[in-house]
């Protein structure tokens, strides 16, 4: 169970609910607070009269000088420590920030949030002091633009696969990086690079490639950026393929140490979702806003829009789904500023989530618009456009599912595994066999109890104890069945992810109102808020119990064939002539 001591989505992989991780749901420091206010006051300021997305986005570029600007009001540095020149903001102020920027504009966002989220974040996170004494302060002032290049031609989410090779000098004292990375964000202006390339070492004899990563500032000789790529959304962002030939790197900016690069990579992603999650609820927000303006003005057979139970049933909707996005990006960044707590299924799930619940919002608000959403007079189709790159970059959803189940099934399934060994070997056993007992005894006797959510949310929090215990059992029932496959087993994946994002949305939406309804003085001044849990939790509570079901009795052996069937035939096969 250690494996899952400090980390709340892989105890409900055992069937174990970890309130303490939960419960109260968190808030703002009074000073953090404070200075997030002023900063976006500061910046909102800012972007009335200087961010032109609608020029922007027509000529695919913004003016330089803007991101010049935002680092003079500090934006360039939000989680550097204060005694290196940033703003020393902990990663929930950091993601409000992230949010306000991308109500304002989406590419700006992005160009925001690959200098800091990803693009210096391997330095904050695995960098030595004098790395970061070297470094920070002239990233968080602007001086230095960062980007973070990790995806090659042929290497997207496969980060193992990079093709990007670095091979120590003859002096020992660099490395020789060759090699190009694709669609690098900000590559068109960075002067910071955080780079993963392969060094061949050697491990008993044995030589391999592994993945280390490196940091270069530029310009320097051998580093080139292609010209900037022409996209279908956020096409004011700097995006270019990036050459490098010959660069020289010295030894000392090796970050992490050498072959651990793939650590470095996840732990920087594990971060970066949340500064785009945030960013997917301020643009459903955005949305949410134009949706209901519209619904209020718009007259069709004698009614305003906004009276017809379709219009409702999709505004309705995207407020239930937003909430839920936030409560799950501030219940996850809060896990993070607490330190020794482990986040990364949590962080996936809300990038997930997240992503696509953008992305229908998006689409939804835009059907409410009708024949003008479809017009660039408007900005509707824009901010489709814009919606659509968060559920591929900063890891595909697809992949991000299979992460979520199998980070997921990692702690039982060694478990399982020494319990097989405990009954090969019985008399140096017994302490396996005993654990994994009186797991079973607590979860088909005693079940999972939640005990700090309000008597108001008894109904959702009732089936989620349910839930957690029939989690645990279908965990255990698919590795049984499927052994070290499971990683083969992409659709049993898929559902168990599913359930789990399900879970951790309305676990969060659960502590949010319960804290709201303490600090409002009861239920009854709540009326809203508990109405969001219900509605969400019915859905939810629907998809759980068809991916449950949907693990013994399914169509996924008629899919594969027909799938294989259109790849052998290229083409569908079908016409009515």
């Amino acid at each position: 169970m250690a494996a899952a001591d400090n980390s709340f989505m892989k105890s409900v992989f055992f069937g174990e609910i970890r309130e303490d991780l939960i419960f109260p749901y968190p808030k703002f420091a009074e000073d953090t607070r404070e200075s997030v206010r002023m900063i976006i006051d500061s910046f909102e300021k800012f972007a009335k009269d200087n961010v032109k997305s609608a020029e922007w986005d027509e000529k695919g570029e913004m003016p330089r000088e803007i991101v010049t600007q935002l680092a003079e009001l500090g934006m360039m540095g939000m989680g550097v420590p204060e005694e290196m020149g940033g703003l020393g903001l902990p990663q929930s102020g950091y993601a409000r920030i992230m949010q306000a920027l991308a109500t304002a504009d989406g590419s700006l966002a992005v160009t925001l949030g690959a200098h800091q989220s990803i693009g210096y974040k391997a330095l904050i996170l695995f960098g030595t002091d004098e790395q970061k004494k070297r470094f920070l302060p002239r990233l968080a002032s602007g001086e230095l633009i960062a980007c973070y290049c990790l995806t090659e031609p042929s290497s997207g989410s496969d980060a193992a696969s990079i093709k990007t090779k670095a091979a120590l000098s003859a002096d020992g004292k660099h490395y020789i990086i060759n090699g190009n990375k694709l669609w690098i964000t900000n590559g068109g202006i960075a002067s910071f690079y955080t780079v993963f390339a392969k060094i061949e070492v050697e491990e008993g004899g044995v030589k391999k490639e592994k993945v280390t990563c490196f940091m270069i500032e530029g310009p320097t000789e051998g580093i080139t950026a292609g010209p900037g790529e022409h996209k279908l959304g956020i096409r004011a962002s700097w995006t270019n393929a990036i050459y490098f030939e010959n660069v020289k790197v010295p030894v000392e900016n090796i970050i992490g140490g050498v072959g651990q690069g793939f650590k470095v990579a996840m732990g920087v992603l594990n971060h970066g979702r949340l500064g785009l999650a945030a960013g997917c609820v301020a643009g459903a927000k955005n949305c949410i806003e134009a949706s209901i303006a519209h619904a209020n003005e718009r007259v069709q057979f004698q009614k305003k829009i906004g009276e017809f139970g379709m219009i409702k049933e999709k505004i309705g909707r995207m407020m239930v789904n937003t909430f839920a996005a936030e409560s799950m990006v501030y219940m996850t960044t809060a896990l993070i500023d607490r330190k020794e707590v482990d986040y990364s299924i949590e962080s996936a799930i809300a990038k997930v989530f997240c992503s696509e619940m953008l992305w229908e919002t998006a689409d939804e608000n835009l059907q409410i618009w009708a024949g003008n959403g479809y017009m660039k007079e408007y900005p509707y189709e824009r901010w489709l456009r814009d919606a659509r790159i968060n559920r591929i970059f900063e890891g595909g959803n697809e992949v991000l599912r299979a992460f979520i189940a199998l980070s997921g099934f990692q702690g039982p399934g060694q478990q399982l595994a020494g319990l097989a060994d405990a009954i090969k070997y019985p008399l140096k056993g017994l302490g396996p066999v005993s654990d994994f007992a009186i797991r079973k005894l607590k979860q088909n006797i005693m079940g999972q109890t939640i005990t700090k959510a309000h008597p108001a949310l008894k109904r959702p929090t009732g089936v989620l104890e349910e839930y957690a215990v029939e989690f645990a059992k279908q965990v255990e029932v698919l590795l049984r069945r499927h052994g070290k496959q499971i990683y083969l087993r992409q659709l049993a994946q898929k559902r168990m992810a599913d359930i789990a994002i399900d879970f951790y949305a309305m676990i969060c939406m659960i502590s949010r109102v319960t804290r709201m309804i303490e600090e409002k003085g009861g239920a009854d001044k709540c009326q809203l808020e508990i109405a969001m849990v219900d509605s969400f939790f019915t859905r939810a509570n629907r998809r759980i119990r068809g991916n449950f079901k949907a693990i013994d009795t399914n169509d996924d052996d008629a899919i594969h064939f027909i799938a294989q069937a259109a790849y052998d035939l290229g083409k569908y096969p079908f016409d009515v002539i």
